[in-house]
């Protein structure tokens, strides 16, 4: 990103020199270059810190499963040592009252302290085996609820990543869009209403996206605002671009061709991040809704994210399905 940035820089230094771009306009440019850098730069510590933070809750579940084992395996040798020292005590019990030599042929011999030895080596035995098998439900239980919860963060904060990286482009093409309109004002003084429209339009996507923040849309309705304000300054440049095949003179402009290109490679940019903040989202809605990530979504208030949808211009023309006419 950076090289794209310096040869763009180069660029703009050699088309000022020139004389393709004045003083201003070439401010202008620098201004949206810089802005994008700094933008990618907080990217790129926001996933920095995100990255640090999965690694801490990795080495907490490793930390836990750890406890979880030692436990464990202590309750299994408390288990081994309980058995062995019943058996000893059993043997004991049995070496202390020998059967007697002389005893008379026939008599019963006395075991009712060895069978009340031995039941308590039970009792003691069974008690351990519980406690080993509910912690070993435990460390089962425990273990799969961090794997869905981490899976689960971790997809969310993918899909904020994504919408970063869409915030980027859309801004991108919002600084633009006054450069664009410094070069090409001259030229089309007659114009006023198409400039007008383009700038009311900028002015209305940069409000909707203040109002969102740095944050992704939490509702439909919060995305397709985002997505209404932007197709307005997209329909906006392209009346604009159609109205310019009507001055030669600026279609022939340097200056305005290098705008142009610089428009068209953000709105390729616009499309490909789009499409890889939907495919995110669908993993992670994909994961809330089935089980048991469904579960822990529900107690921890992972909610599903809104899609990007075609745009209703690009419908026009299509047939309905349903075989309803487009009005």
């Amino acid at each position: 990103m950076m090289d794209g940035a310096g040869g763009e820089k180069t660029r703009i230094e050699r088309m000022l020199r020139e004389g393709k771009l004045s003083e201003g306009e070439a401010q202008r440019l620098y201004g949206a270059l810089d802005a994008e850098q700094a933008r990618e730069e907080a990217w790129r510590r926001a996933r920095g810190k995100e990255s640090r933070s999965d690694r801490r809750r990795i080495w907490s579940l490793l930390a836990l499963f750890a406890v979880f084992w030692v436990v464990g395996l202590a309750g299994g040798w408390l288990t081994f040592e309980s058995m062995r020292a019943g058996s000893r005590a059993m043997v004991d019990q049995h070496m202390a009252y020998p059967v007697s030599e002389t005893a008379a042929p026939g008599r019963p011999i006395d075991l009712s302290s060895l069978d009340g030895e031995r039941s308590k080596t039970m009792n003691r035995i069974g008690a351990l085996s519980v406690v080993v098998i509910l912690l070993l439900i435990a460390l089962v239980l425990g273990g799969g609820f961090l794997l869905v919860y981490n899976g689960l963060v971790d997809g969310r904060e993918r899909v904020n990543a994504a919408w970063a990286q869409v915030e980027n482009v859309y801004q991108r093409r919002l600084d633009l869009v006054p450069v664009l309109i410094d070069s090409v004002k001259t030229y089309m003084e007659h114009e006023r209403d198409t400039l007008q429209a383009l700038t009311e339009a900028r002015a209305r996507a940069i409000e909707v996206g203040g109002m969102l923040g740095s944050r992704p849309p939490q509702t439909v309705e919060q995305l397709h605002a985002v997505q209404a304000s932007q197709g307005a300054v997209k329909s906006a440049l392209a009346r604009l671009f159609a109205v310019v095949e009507s001055y030669p003179d600026l279609k022939a402009s340097r200056n305005f061709l290098t705008l142009q290109d610089q428009i068209e490679g953000t709105e390729n940019r616009i499309a490909a991040e789009r499409r890889s903040y939907n495919e995110l989202v669908r993993r992670y809605d994909a994961r809330i809704q089935k089980f048991p990530g469904n579960i822990v979504a529900g107690q921890l208030g992972f909610t599903s994210k809104p899609y990007f949808e075609a745009e209703t211009t690009a419908l026009k023309g299509l047939k309905d399905p349903f075989g309803r006419r487009d009005d």
